[in-house]
C-alpha cells in the first residue's frame, strides 16, 4: 500500500489543484495521502470528498514554518482537527505575515536597476490566487519571465539570503507551532530533517526541544530508494523515541526526482506514524 504524508497543491505553492493531486495519487496507486500545504488546510478540505470518491484515504495535514535557535524549521501536522480555533488562528496570522514579506520583496525587486518585470505585484497576486504566497511563487514567475532557467537559479540570483529579493520572515517559535498541532489533536512531525544540513549534535538538540514541546515523529523516508540516510534517520528516530513518517514533499510534476508516492518503504525497525492516526490505514505495508 503506497502512502505519502507530505505533498502540496495550489492551496500553497504546488502546481496541481487538490483535485488534480488526487487524480495523480489515483494514477500512481497512492492509497493513503496527506495534503500538507504551507500554513493552510484549505487543500485538504477541498479534496476530501473527491478523495473518497477515488477510494483514497485522505489524512488532514499542514506544513508550518517555525523558528528554532535562529533556523527556519518546517513542522508537518498530521491528522489534525481542521476546525480547531487555535490552529486556524495561528495559520491565519502566518499568512498575513507572508503577504507582508511578499510585498517587501516586490518593492526590493522593482527598485533594482535592470529588473524589468512589468506588473510584478499583479502577476504574483494572480499566480497565488487564494493560495499561500511563498518564495516558490517568485521563483516560478522568474522562470516564466525567462530571467532564470530554474528554481535553483532563481534563488541563487534573486531570492536567497544576501540577494536583492530576500526579506527576512519572522516565524512563530517551534514550541508554539507544535502546540497548535497537538492542541488540534494532531501528530507533529519534523519535516525533511536532512534539508537543514545540521550537525548531528544540533539535530539531536532540535529533536529534544521538539519532543519537550510535544512533538512525536520525524520524516525518515523522503526518497524513492533505500539509502544510508534512511537507515541513519531510522536509528535516530528509535534512539529518541520518535515515530517515523514518510513523505515526498511533492510540489510539481516536472520535478521528476520527487514523484508523488515515489518512496522507499519504512524500515521495519521503526514505529510508523500512521499507528497514531485516529483511523489508521487498513494496510500498514508501503510498497513501491
Amino acid at each position: 500500500m503506497k502512502m505519502d504524508f507530505h505533498c502540496h497543491t495550489t492551496a500553497s505553492d504546488g502546481a496541481l489543484s487538490p483535485q488534480q493531486l488526487i487524480d495523480l495519487a489515483h494514477k500512481y496507486e497512492v492509497k493513503c495521502l496527506a495534503i500538507t500545504d504551507h500554513d493552510t488546510t484549505a487543500g485538504y478540505e477541498s479534496a476530501l470528498k473527491y478523495a473518497a470518491q477515488n477510494n483514497i484515504q485522505l489524512i488532514s495535514g499542514v506544513e508550518i514554518s517555525c523558528e528554532w535557535r535562529g533556523t527556519t524549521i518546517h513542522i508537518v501536522g498530521l491528522d489534525v482537527d481542521v476546525t480547531h480555533t487555535m490552529l486556524q488562528e495561528g495559520l491565519a496570522g502566518i499568512r498575513v505575515t507572508r503577504w507582508k514579506r511578499a510585498h517587501e520583496m516586490i518593492a526590493k525587486l522593482n527598485a533594482r536597476n535592470g529588473f524589468n518585470v512589468e506588473g510584478l505585484t499583479s502577476k504574483i497576486e494572480n499566480m497565488v490566487g487564494e493560495g499561500v504566497v511563498g518564495r516558490g511563487h517568485f521563483a516560478q514567475l522568474l522562470i516564466e519571465e525567462r530571467l532564470v532557467k530554474d528554481a535553483g537559479q532563481a534563488f541563487d540570483r534573486y531570492l536567497k539570503k544576501g540577494r536583492v529579493g530576500y526579506v527576512t520572515q519572522e516565524w512563530p517559535p517551534l514550541a508554539t507551532v507544535v502546540e497548535w498541532i497537538t492542541q488540534a489533536g494532531g501528530v507533529a512531525v519534523i519535516a525533511h530533517p536532512k534539508v537543514y544540513k545540521m550537525t548531528s549534535r544540533k539535530l539531536n538538540a532540535l529533536i529534544e526541544d521538539f519532543k519537550h514541546a510535544g512533538g512525536q515523529a520525524i520524516e525518515v523516508v523522503n526518497q524513492p530508494r533505500h539509502s544510508a540516510d534512511i537507515t541513519g534517520m531510522a536509528d535516530r528516530a528509535n534512539a529518541h523515541g520518535l515515530y517515523a513518517s514518510i513523505g515526498s514533499d511533492f510540489h510539481r510534476p516536472e520535478h521528476n526526482w520527487r514523484g508523488l508516492g515515489w518512496l522507499a518503504p519504512l524500515p521495519d525497525k521503526v514505529k510508523p506514524v500512521w499507528t497514531l492516526f485516529k483511523e489508521p490505514p487498513l494496510m500498514a505495508l508501503n510498497t513501491v
